[in-house]
């Protein structure tokens, strides 16, 4: 099994820290190495750049502010669903691409949200007061309440501003992120899927690679383009062969420290669950997509995620069940609780948190498939119905003080959440009476007949049945009767017959019951006793590391660098000429007909993509790759194969980050796309 060379990863487990590796917050970075390692002196101007030039798209993707006119350079594949609102039956953008040749062209994505890093505040001491001397279920509630208060004094009511309290090193820390927030965001440009995702799964999570993975849009304010001050200027030279440059984006999630139990649960449960669901909805829209072209177009999107999703999730569970993998991590879980042994009063505080954490996992295991089903609304697979059940819950939510609502549903949360609600990208009933007819079925396999939450859903009506009648006679296409629902409240939801309103009604006690046991019985026995074994690693260690990821700004730095595997070097560049020499004519390795059209204009020693030693995970795709002068030099978007165990551990030697050549996007704009006005802005001198 081609995996199993992930085991590669974890032969350095047992050893120190590599010295790429590392995922570092921007208030603390590794000054020390990058001095001693690259003679680098990370100045405050230089952070101050990187961290206002950075961009978080809410969605879960990275970008940058690549001019001082508010451009903003990220992947295709993070703007896909922005593509594809924007396209019709008439004109499928996603195929033909997207060009802007004047401001009043740039067209809006409805549901884009940016999000610029303004400032950094430590809130440990507030937090960790407020849940002193708390049992784990009376701290989970503190704790969250604590942080919308601090959230929401941050805002001030603002609703350009959103703020967020980030819990790092596993509750150890907790500091509060204050963002400035853009709603008003702009398609510039789109290549075609066909170049933008070249080579398709094949070549997804792989090297060599041959894919323009990138796309522009604009941030507006009050309508007119945002002067961005710190932006990366663009280097079509891009970086040489061992030059240190750098990393900053939003990585989403890494797992690294993790308890062996609960790294148990992930491979025998959560990710075997994920992965077969998955595979079975790939092929219900596998066999949906050829229906015909319009039905190809509007499944599209969400097949190709979930084509990646299901790759990445099988090399993770690849990398959990490789046995070196869990024996070294014991091996370092039981050196740990040694050393708080040692201590007596790191003996007496922390030496059973391992063990409570491994008696919540007994709990998870046994709700996580309600859970999963009913709160995570796996078994409610439709927009239409996330939208009734937002307007359903947020009127039982918003009336109640901020601090006691549920974290979807505060002040700092509504913005994002308003601009979904509303979105006016259409919802296309076909496509919803499938999905939602498929997932009910799967709540009835998953949950049995007799579960009590199945029969209330379902009640006398086959699964396909309830769906059709759903879809076909519910109002919620409507913005204006979903504003009406929102801006009615309580008294609004509790009058609705619309047949989606009611189901969000009677489903939605279920969902709640199996969230507040997940949250008292796990998350809060979690929580508390993961904080504890992070203080202790505190106080034997020092803060001195970096914490696992979390959707927060950070920066990591590496090289270009080829690797060897199975005795072959594996060049770190790829050029044009090489993707000519992979193009079949036929997908997932066609060229589209602008890339055939200038085919003899194309100077083919031009880099297409290139590698480097980077630690990344999901969400640094659209990170901009930045030298020492903060000049852009690469687009992050992809890992190699190595790098899907990179949720739990680095390995130097083997992971890479892939990432798109500016030279490649700057031959694109000139001699593909005629875009001179975007390679004047992007590549211009300051």
């Amino acid at each position: 099994m081609k995996y199993r060379s992930i085991a590669l990863l974890f032969a350095l487990l047992c050893t120190s820290v590599l010295a790429e590796e590392g995922m570092w917050t921007l208030d603390n970075l590794p000054r020390q190495a990058l001095a001693r390692q690259y003679q680098f002196d990370v100045t405050p101007a230089w952070s101050q750049t990187v961290q206002k030039a950075s961009l978080r798209l809410a969605g879960g993707c990275s970008g940058s502010f690549v001019s001082a006119q508010g451009l903003v350079l990220t992947n295709h594949h993070c703007v896909s669903r922005c593509i594809a609102q924007l396209s019709s039956r008439d004109e499928n953008l996603l195929e033909a691409g997207f060009v802007a040749r004047e401001l009043n062209q740039e067209a809006i994505c409805p549901e884009i949200e940016v999000n610029q890093l303004l400032d950094i505040s430590d809130v440990t001491q507030s937090i960790h007061q407020t849940i002193a001397d708390l049992s784990p279920q009376q701290a989970v509630t503190a704790r969250k309440a604590a942080m919308s208060e601090l959230e929401a004094g941050c805002g001030q009511g603002d609703h350009k501003l959103r703020c967020e309290v980030v819990t790092l090193y596993e509750g150890g820390r907790y500091h509060l992120y204050k963002y400035r927030r853009y709603q008003d965001v702009r398609l510039v440009f789109a290549p075609e899927t066909q170049i933008a995702a070249f080579g398709g799964d094949p070549d997804n999570f792989s090297f060599p690679r041959y894919a323009l993975d990138m796309s522009l849009l604009r941030v507006y304010d009050e309508g007119q383009p945002v002067q961005s001050k710190h932006y990366f200027r663009v280097n079509p030279a891009g970086a040489q062969v061992d030059e240190l440059v750098f990393v900053t984006g939003h990585p989403g999630t890494t797992r690294r420290a993790f308890t062996v139990a609960q790294l148990v649960s992930l491979r025998d449960l959560i990710l075997p669950q994920r992965m077969s669901y998955l595979a079975e909805l790939r092929g219900v829209l596998r066999q949906f997509a050829t229906v015909g072209p319009e039905q190809e177009r509007i499944s599209r999107r969400e097949y190709l995620g979930i084509e990646n999703t299901l790759k990445a999730f099988r090399g993770r569970h690849a990398a959990l069940s490789e046995p070196g993998f869990m024996e070294a991590r014991r091996s370092q879980e039981y050196a740990l609780r040694e050393r708080v042994h040692d201590k007596r009063a790191l003996r007496k505080t922390t030496a059973g948190a391992w063990d409570e954490i491994a008696k919540a996992q007994l709990v998870w295991r046994d709700i996580y498939t309600d859970y999963s089903m009913l709160e995570l609304m796996r078994g409610y697979q439709s927009d239409l119905l996330a939208i009734a059940r937002h307007l359903v819950r947020a009127a039982q939510e918003r009336p109640k003080p901020n601090a006691q609502r549920l974290r979807e549903y505060t002040d700092a949360a509504l913005p994002q959440l308003t601009q979904r609600l509303f979105s006016a990208a259409p919802i296309h009933p076909e496509l919803e009476r499938l999905s939602l007819g498929w997932s009910l079925e799967k709540l009835r396999e998953f949950l049995g007949p007799d579960h009590p939450a199945v029969r209330l859903s379902l009640g006398v009506e086959a699964p396909q049945a309830l769906a059709d009648r759903l879809i076909r006679e519910t109002q919620l296409a409507d913005l204006s009767i979903r504003k009406a629902l929102w801006d009615g409240g309580a008294a609004a939801i509790a009058a609705s017959a619309d047949p989606l309103i009611e189901f969000a009604r009677r489903i939605d006690g279920p969902a709640r019951a199996v969230r507040a046991r997940q949250e008292q019985d796990i998350q809060a026995v979690v929580e508390t006793n993961s904080t504890l074994i992070s203080q202790a690693r505190f106080q034997l260690d020092g803060t001195d590391n970096y914490p696992d990821a979390s959707f927060s700004l950070r920066l990591s730095y590496g090289q270009v660098k080829a690797w060897t595997e199975k005795g072959r070097e594996i060049e770190p560049f790829t050029t044009v000429a090489g993707a000519m020499a992979r193009a079949t004519g036929q997908a997932p390795f066609a060229f589209p007909p602008s890339w055939l059209a200038a085919e003899t204009q194309l100077k083919l020693t031009t880099p297409m993509n290139f590698v480097t030693t980077h630690d990344i995970i999901g969400g640094n795709s659209g990170s901009p790759m930045i030298n020492r002068k903060t000049e852009l030099v690469g687009l992050v978007f992809d890992g190699n194969l190595h790098s899907l165990g990179g949720a739990y551990a680095y390995d130097g030697r083997y992971n890479r980050a892939v990432a798109v050549h500016p030279a490649a996007m700057k031959l694109a704009l000139e001699t593909v796309y005629a875009a001179d006005h975007l390679v004047d802005e992007l590549f211009s001198a300051p």
